[in-house]
């Protein structure tokens, strides 16, 4: 989710196409709950996105999914070697509410 440009669009579409009993699998990268990787995450986005194909790394992955009617039955968080404000991940599962 983090290179695409209409993110809204894409997870309602991901609802639309989705089964009613199936789920969905996703690891993502996006915004940390720390507020100091979080100033540095949003300073750092408009030249990543520049440089690595439109990617965000400051998009809130659990709070998008949640808005457009998923549920999340599964999520892990926690940071990639490197770089903090690269490296927070989201991974888990998330079923049509």
């Amino acid at each position: 989710m983090c290179t695409i440009p209409d993110v809204e669009s894409a997870r309602r579409e991901i609802g639309r196409v989705l089964r009613s009993d199936g789920q969905l699998h996703f690891a993502e990268h996006g915004l940390s709950p720390d507020p100091r990787v979080v100033k540095w995450q949003h300073r750092l986005t408009p030249f990543q996105r520049r440089v690595a194909g439109g990617c965000h790394l400051d998009r809130p992955i659990d709070h998008l999914l949640e808005r457009v009617g998923f549920a999340l039955t599964r999520i892990e968080n926690y940071y990639l070697r490197g770089p903090r404000p690269m490296g927070y991940m989201f991974e888990g599962l998330a079923t049509k509410t």
